[in-house]
């Protein structure tokens, strides 16, 4: 019997979350399905996939900002690539490929359509009307959708209270990594590498830009000395983090990394892992970090609080409060014995509920429900 046909896809092929989960489920399942992932070129996702001679197909015309001319030149194409391929399941994952993904699978006749919501567009920290404006379009693409992942539950909540669609139609499968990297990373060779020596490290990971909120943890530094911060990531902020610390002289206590593909080892030298966002799905940098064995401290949005407990491996802080930020972390800076104690019950729970096997797991259920194997 012939391989069932999966395409994946995704808006961008820079590397973030939702490629991050593409390429684990075209890795996992390359074997078992014909996999093919559709995304915009010139990113890392297609250098990864490439190495493990997984098909992609690209779609020069697919951006993120919306663009009603090209987007309707992509509706077109995806359309007619679906129809051509006959694809037995289209995944689309990321806002604009969920959107014209799902509607172009529905044109051309695909039976079995998923969209994996890295968390909506419509999530907290916009304006009312924009929400409502966005959750509209949401509702369109949900109705050519079989059925819908949220990767929380705080997701699943956002689209049933905003009517995005009826409550069989979603699911929730929890973001999940490998943890071995993590588990055997090499904390004094980063150590050295960065000249760390004897300091507390505080480490932030992620896209430079403003949903990220990076220079509330730069702002927070005249109130514990005693700390270094690493930022890794890049983005378009880059450029006023770095005038905020020249002009702070701050150059001594904060490294601006860039991106880097040592993650683990850069986790591995860190004494507390900090993301202060205005929004977010369920960001794999937290999980990351519980594996690495850090205590937590983030803000109390979107999925974040199904990874951090309160008090148990972090805290959580209200979004854009750089004073409840600061105080989280001098509780941790102060106190070795509760980092340890937090960062041991972070890497408990991200072997118990986040790894890649058990995402995996929950994902072939649903394909195979799905294509009615």
């Amino acid at each position: 019997m012939s391989k069932k046909k999966i395409l994946l896809l995704v808006t961008l092929s820079e590397w973030g979350g939702a490629q991050h989960i593409v390429y684990l489920l075209a890795q996992s399942f390359h074997t078992e399905y014909e996999i093919s992932v559709a995304c915009a070129p010139d990113g890392e996702l297609i250098s990864k996939l490439k190495k493990e001679n997984i098909r992609v197909l690209l779609i020069p015309e697919f951006a993120r900002n919306p663009y009603p001319l090209k987007d309707l030149l992509t509706l077109w194409k995806l359309y007619r690539l679906i129809k051509k391929e006959k694809f037995d399941l289209v995944h689309t994952h990321s806002t604009k490929a969920g959107l014209l993904g799902r509607v172009a699978a529905r044109l051309a006749g695909v039976k079995a359509i998923l969209f994996t919501a890295h968390g909506w567009a419509f999530t907290e920290g916009r304006s009312f009307w924009k929400r409502r404006a966005l959750a509209w379009i949401e509702k369109i693409a949900s109705a050519c959708s079989t059925q819908i992942a949220c990767v929380s539950e705080h997701d699943r909540q956002l689209a049933l209270q905003f009517g995005v669609t009826k409550s069989e139609k979603l699911i929730v499968i929890h973001n999940g990594l490998q943890e071995q990297p993590f588990l055997q990373a090499n904390n004094l060779k980063m150590k050295q590498a960065l000249n760390l020596d004897e300091d507390i490290i505080i480490t932030f990971v992620g896209r430079l830009a403003s949903p990220k909120e990076p220079k509330f943890l730069l702002e927070s530094l005249k109130h514990f000395p005693e700390a270094k911060v690493l930022i890794v990531g890049d983005g378009p902020m880059r450029a006023e983090l770095e005038a905020h610390i020249s002009q702070n002289q701050l150059a001594e206590r904060v490294l601006l990394l860039g991106t880097r593909t040592d993650i683990p080892d850069i986790l591995a030298a860190s004494d507390i892992f900090v993301l202060p966002s205005r929004w977010e799905g369920l960001p794999l940098v937290i999980i990351e970090a519980m594996f690495a064995g850090l205590p937590i401290v983030a803000s109390r949005v979107g999925g974040i609080p199904e990874l951090v407990q309160e008090n148990v491996n972090g805290f959580l802080v209200p979004r854009s409060d750089s004073a409840a930020l600061s105080q989280a972390l001098k509780m941790l800076i102060a106190d070795k014995s509760l980092r340890e104690q937090m960062g041991q019950m972070s890497r408990q729970r991200a072997l118990q509920k986040f790894t890649m096997h058990r995402m995996i797991e929950e994902y072939k259920k649903l394909y195979r429900e799905m294509l009615h194997l």
